[in-house]
């Protein structure tokens, strides 16, 4: 159970910076709906959309490869224990 509720970018009084924000993200990321955590973050829209630019610097735009950044994931997660 969500303790944030998640906010919902096709529901009748959401903002419309977090709705713009939520299309945009489920749109580039190939996805019929946005992951949670975008949903969560949306309850402060100024902060998903800071958010967003970051993750799309940090994720996408910059001078790895596919390659190099899947093995920088890999690499953080072998690292940290994770077997998520």
């Amino acid at each position: 159970m969500a303790r944030l509720t998640l906010v919902d970018p096709d529901a009748e009084g959401t903002d419309p910076l977090a709705a713009k924000v939520l299309r945009q993200v489920t749109g580039l990321r190939g996805r019929t709906v946005p992951p949670n955590v975008y949903g969560a973050v949306a309850n402060h829209p100024a902060a998903l959309q800071k958010m967003v630019e970051f993750g799309t610097v940090v994720y996408f735009d910059n001078s790895m490869t596919p390659a190099q950044r899947e093995l920088a994931y890999l690499t953080a997660s072998a690292t940290n224990d994770c077997h998520y």
